[in-house]
């Protein structure tokens, strides 16, 4: 039977003032969206003018104007592009504070989510994918509160529409490049969110970890959880953490993952990752017919940064020239021209 997790709970519990005023921005931004007929038109200004002021350290100057813009002119799909995109990085600023602070990072996740569906509504490039890193994002907080088993097996799942298909198959060649019973560090947003994606959404892989070193490092409850999962002690820093790991399970790199996290240990390229430690390696094909497709017909707003991943792998392993050279189009990865 599913269990609410402690903090999930302690969430719906807080203090009345709050949960007043999380609902009166939601029921807003739901009012906002439903309205029918913009009181003004839509300023194509007011979107990149709240970027800049984000940039500048101004988010909450640049909430703040998206909130009264959208009030007026509620059919702007970057507008609420922007503001579910400002919403994620203070939940995201909510781990990185440690958890505190008022409204708490899975109200923000709500306003996000809310702000991303009006996005999609308004058929927004990239508002898709926002929409289910905001999933993801909820999920840290369930694997924060009870572990990465349980984040694959109870948490509460979203109807939210899911990623390109070049991005879900992103995900499974990095779990598959990884050998069994591997644990998988990941470094840009889209490696760690592709592969979280699948990890938790699918039945791909159950035997590999996924590990986000940067939350490792700078995150106590999710390197509590962690650290529970790899079997070591939470108080070792995360370098000297997957050390231990690496005696007794393979450790694989993505190829952005930064490797100041890494131990220093004699990493050696397989398939797209760089592993520690190697066991038997899986036999699980790659694929790249999505990734392939999607150059081909030129659609995807995120098939630049897919083929980045694709591209930065090839560095490490020139035994993936032959297989990128349909991905890459007119332009092999750099490291297959010479």
């Amino acid at each position: 039977m599913f269990r609410t997790p402690i903090r999930f709970r302690a969430a719906r519990r807080g203090a009345l003032r709050r949960i007043a005023r999380g609902a009166w921005v939601a029921c807003a931004l739901g009012v906002i969206a439903a309205r029918a007929g913009a009181q003004a038109a839509v300023d194509p200004r007011v979107a990149p003018r709240a970027a800049e002021l984000e940039r500048e350290g101004e988010r909450q100057v640049a909430t703040d104007l998206l909130g009264r813009y959208l009030a007026v002119a509620p059919d702007d799909g970057r507008a609420w592009f922007q503001l579910g995109r400002f919403y994620l990085l203070d939940a995201r600023d909510w781990h990185a504070a440690g958890h505190g602070g008022d409204p708490d990072g899975l109200l923000y996740l709500d306003f996000s989510a809310t702000a991303f569906d009006q996005a999609i509504r308004l058929l927004v490039d990239s508002a898709a994918v926002y929409r289910d890193m905001t999933e993801m994002e909820r999920a840290l907080v369930f694997v924060e509160d009870s572990g990465w088993d349980a984040a694959r097996e109870r948490r509460p799942r979203s109807d939210a529409p899911p990623p390109p298909p070049f991005v879900l198959e992103l995900g499974t060649n990095l779990l598959n490049s990884c050998p069994a019973s591997g644990v998988l560090l990941t470094g840009g947003e889209l490696e760690t969110f592709s592969v979280w994606y699948v990890s938790l959404e699918s039945s791909v892989r159950p035997d590999v970890t996924p590990i986000r070193p940067e939350l490792y490092a700078t995150d106590s409850l999710y390197r509590r959880a962690m650290a529970q999962e790899l079997g070591v002690d939470a108080t070792l820093p995360v370098r000297r953490a997957l050390a231990v790991v690496a005696a007794r399970r393979p450790v694989c790199l993505t190829p952005f993952t930064d490797t100041a996290a890494a131990p220093p240990l004699a990493w050696q390229p397989f398939r797209l990752v760089r592993v520690a430690s190697p066991t038997e390696r899986g036999t699980e094909p790659l694929s790249f017919v999505e990734i392939t497709r999607a150059v081909r017909t030129g659609t995807g707003t995120w098939v630049p940064e897919t083929r980045a991943v694709y591209d930065r792998a090839a560095a490490f392993n020139s035994l993936l020239c032959g297989s990128l050279v349909l991905v890459s189009g007119d332009s092999p990865p750099p490291a297959c021209r010479r």
